[in-house]
């Protein structure tokens, strides 16, 4: 389904910008001066202050004591929290991922989409974590990961094509799929064999296969993968995990009004 034009309705402006302003922080810029601030949202460095300050007291943010520069603050993590023990699928899903992880060794990881991203709900690790991984809250795009290329392949066409105008097909990795074509091709492919790959599309030497986890009604609300070292993840070993796959994702798919992505869907 294409996603739906949103109607404009009334809004607290000043609220907007708050929330526009904690966006501005990502992994790469974890630390903002008032000036940098001012200059990426175009705002009055007097109006921005009062704004900072705000949120400042409310635990939102926090000025770091040398710099005195802005970062998020503690609070986000409390509600993050919250967010996550309010996600009742995640206690659904966990004795399987720990049964998955069990039987491969490799890690195991549970996502939803949102607003075309891939958000990574819930992850089970080896013993000992040897490669790159991502954590629980962090979201990726769909074209490069496993679980995203698992969930895009049963969307409609013109969702994945909405996903990719609003997102676009940037170059993760030299693996990286950047062509349109090239991807819907793939995805026709992974809905042929039920289940999708990524071949160090995301992070370098990490593989993974990934099944999509879809309501009765055949909408798209997650999706499980298996994720290791190119070492590791060889391809005569891909059959038999999707088998593995496919048994948590059919008893999951009971449950699949539960994922956010189900949450937030529009009625039709």
């Amino acid at each position: 389904m294409p996603a739906k034009e949103k109607k404009h309705e009334p809004r607290v402006n000043s609220i907007a910008k708050c929330l526009r302003i904690l966006g501005s922080f990502t992994p790469q810029n974890a630390e903002l001066s008032l000036a940098q601030l001012s200059r990426i949202h175009g705002m009055p460095k007097s109006t921005l202050l009062n704004m900072l300050r705000t949120m400042e007291d409310a635990g939102f943010l926090y000025k770091t004591r040398n710099s005195m520069n802005y970062r998020l603050g503690f609070k986000l993590m409390e509600l993050s929290y919250n967010a996550r023990a309010s996600l009742s699928i995640v206690q659904y899903a966990l004795p399987f991922m720990e049964d998955l992880q069990s039987q491969t060794g490799e890690i195991v990881y549970l996502t939803t989409h949102v607003d075309g991203r891939v958000l990574y709900l819930e992850c089970i690790y080896p013993t000992k974590k040897s490669i790159t991984y991502s954590t629980n809250g962090k979201t990726l795009p769909m074209h490069c990961t496993g679980c995203g290329k698992a969930m895009l392949a049963y969307m409609g066409e013109e969702e994945v094509d909405g996903i990719i105008a609003k997102w676009g097909l940037p170059r993760i990795t030299s693996h990286t799929i950047t062509s349109p074509t090239k991807l819907k091709k793939a995805l026709a492919k992974y809905r042929e064999l039920g289940y999708a790959i990524d071949n160090s599309e995301e992070g370098h030497d990490v593989r993974c296969i990934a099944m999509p986890i879809r309501s009765t009604d055949g909408h798209v609300a997650g999706a499980l993968s298996i994720s290791g070292s190119t070492m590791t993840m060889r391809d005569e070993k891909f059959p038999g995990y999707a088998r593995l796959l496919a048994g948590a994702c059919n008893f999951l798919s009971q449950y699949a009004q539960l994922f956010p992505a189900m949450q937030l869907r529009k009625s039709e």
